[in-house]
């Protein structure tokens, strides 16, 4: 069997985290799950010491210790309005006949050179595509073709290098050394669409309880990057504020509307003075959604995306703002996207456990991406914190 793995998705109020292992077969299998509010964890940053070791690292302690498994290949992914997305382009002259695996690397780091800052660490990497001798067709993959010049078109998504070691350094204190931090939703493409969609142009909105995320896929690549900052809490938040309730309990009223089984009757319960039916709900819900909508001017963002891309799979909505009713209808009204609520491809998650979708996504991230460290690197970082 191999290594087991554990995916955190650290949200900005829910914790999801998937502990799997994939057998000889590349069949992956989760081993357990656990979804937990948190309030100690916020824009990618930890507000709360004492509580973020409560609410994280003392239940993923405990959670291997009934499992009798080691700590290690820890991965992890958040949002944070301090990702920066950048692209790049560099040129270098071929230093023989055909492209050689230098020229590609040579091409790599000065493209990486060129977006370097003290400041910043890079969370996420990737070549969009590579050009040769000037001409504007894409190439995949240039290693033996003829050429003179060899060009690539370059994306990295960097975060605060300051915000980023608090966590490593609250995490490596409490004896936890993570393997990757990867930014959502890149984990989620993994898992969300088929390879097809990734190809063809898909836009991933991952609409989170403090950030508006939109990531746009081509060729196989990620070609676009934004955070928005709204979210689902902003509008629940508004929300109560109109009606002078607790945000709890709009929280608790949601949960109650999309599950009532008549749409045109009003539930029940008030939420302050007013009674709503689901279809009243959404519409409020949408008011809200519409004044983020036009403050962040997302109409614009949408038609430089539809100038810019082809885009024929439209939009998959993930995160806790897809749980508004009516959403898709309203994403689509506003982006012009055809849009596609939260999906698994694979299969392993039900419908009531997507929520974990960026968790099942860094698992297979980490299958295809991350290289394995050696006995001797682990039995050599064990001598070493033994005798630190």
């Amino acid at each position: 069997m191999k290594d087991k793995i554990f995916s955190l998705d650290l949200g900005n109020q829910t914790l999801k985290l998937l502990v799997i292992e994939e057998d000889e077969n590349g069949q992956i299998n989760i081993l357990t799950k656990l979804n937990k509010n948190i309030e100690s964890f916020s824009n990618g940053e930890i507000i709360d010491e004492n509580n973020f070791l409560e609410e994280v690292i003392i239940p993923l302690k405990e959670i291997a210790e009934q499992l009798d498994i080691s700590l290690k290949n820890i991965i992890l992914s958040y949002n944070a309005s301090y990702f920066s997305f950048h692209r790049t382009k560099s040129k270098v002259a071929v230093s023989e006949k055909y492209v050689s695996e230098g020229d590609i690397k040579k091409c790599f780091l000065i493209a990486k050179a060129s977006l370097a800052s003290g400041n910043y660490e890079t969370l996420y990497e990737e070549a969009i595509s590579y050009y040769l001798d000037g001409s504007p067709a894409k190439i995949r993959d240039p290693l033996g073709a003829e050429a003179r010049t060899l060009e690539i078109d370059f994306c990295i998504i960097q975060a605060l290098k300051a915000s980023l070691n608090k966590i490593k350094d609250f995490f490596a204190k409490n004896d936890i050394d993570i393997d990757c931090i990867l930014p959502n939703p890149i984990a989620s493409s993994y898992v969300l669409f088929p390879k097809k969609d990734k190809e063809l142009g898909v836009i991933v909105v991952d609409f989170g309880y403090r950030l508006f995320n939109v990531s746009v896929f081509v060729d196989g690549k990620l070609n676009f990057y934004q955070n928005i900052e709204f979210g689902l809490g902003n509008l629940i938040e508004d929300l109560a504020i109109d009606l002078g309730v607790e945000v709890k309990q709009v929280f608790e009223f949601m949960a109650n509307i999309i599950n009532y089984k008549d749409k045109k009757q009003k539930i029940g319960n008030k939420l302050g003075k007013e009674r709503f039916n689901y279809h009243s709900f959404a519409k409020i819900l949408e008011k809200k959604f519409f004044f983020y909508w036009k403050k962040y001017n997302l109409s614009q963002l949408f038609l430089k995306l539809k100038e810019n891309y082809r885009l024929p799979s439209g939009i998959y909505l993930i995160g806790g703002g897809a749980f508004i009713p009516e959403i898709e209808t309203v994403l689509k009204k506003y982006s012009g996207y055809l849009v596609k609520k939260n999906s698994d491809i694979y299969n392993i998650l039900n419908k009531d456990e997507l929520i974990y979708l960026n968790s099942l996504g860094l698992a297979y991230f980490f299958e295809h991406n991350m290289p394995r460290k050696s006995f001797i690197s682990r039995l050599t970082g064990f001598f070493k914190n033994f005798f630190l």
